[in-house]
């Protein structure tokens, strides 16, 4: 017969420890080398592959941190809609109209940075995301690569808490029954 007081206090140790884990989180990082730089300024361009999409957003909270080396780049993140807006415009056209769209201005930035040294830090929203990055100020940009870094802090979501929650009620419950 199994002894449902040692079961339980097991149950509740679990749900203290995947708390813990949960709130700690963990971080994958990676580093892109080599992205070709952009010679039209104040345009963003963007990756032919979206960001990973964030599937699990009530279980797992991402927020993504982006580095680069140097100072005349611009990184953006926008929705799939004003990527395939800004693909679809050219680049002459976007800048004579008088608009801010497709550049370091456009209102449909999800985020942005100017500042390698600091980053875009961007919390994963769910649905599909791409990276671009353009060419700050008016001459041509220092190089014709950058080289970028990344880091992607995993933490439990509320819906995990929840299920951890819910293990240690069960494990008291079980405590409580003899």
């Amino acid at each position: 017969m199994v002894n449902l007081l040692r079961l339980g206090q097991g149950m509740m140790a679990l749900a203290v420890l995947l708390s813990a884990a949960g709130w700690i989180g963990f971080t994958l990082e990676g580093e892109v080398n080599d992205v070709p730089t952009p010679n039209f300024p104040d345009r963003s361009f963007f990756a032919d592959d979206p960001l990973p999409e964030q599937v699990l957003s009530p279980f797992l909270t991402a927020e993504l941190t982006l580095t680069w080396d140097r100072d005349d780049v611009y990184a953006v993140i926008v929705d799939e809609d004003e990527k395939n807006t800004c693909e679809a415009t050219p680049a002459g056209l976007a800048q004579n109209s008088g608009t801010n769209s497709c550049g370091p201005y456009d209102a449909d930035i999800v985020a942005i940075s100017d500042n390698g040294n600091e980053g875009l830090v961007w919390t994963v929203e769910s649905g599909v995301y791409y990276v671009g990055v353009g060419t700050a100020g008016s001459g041509l940009p220092e190089g014709s690569e950058v080289n970028m870094a990344y880091e992607v802090h995993l933490q439990a979501g509320f819906g995990s808490f929840f299920v951890f929650a819910s293990i240690g009620v069960v494990g008291f419950a079980m405590t409580r029954s003899e």
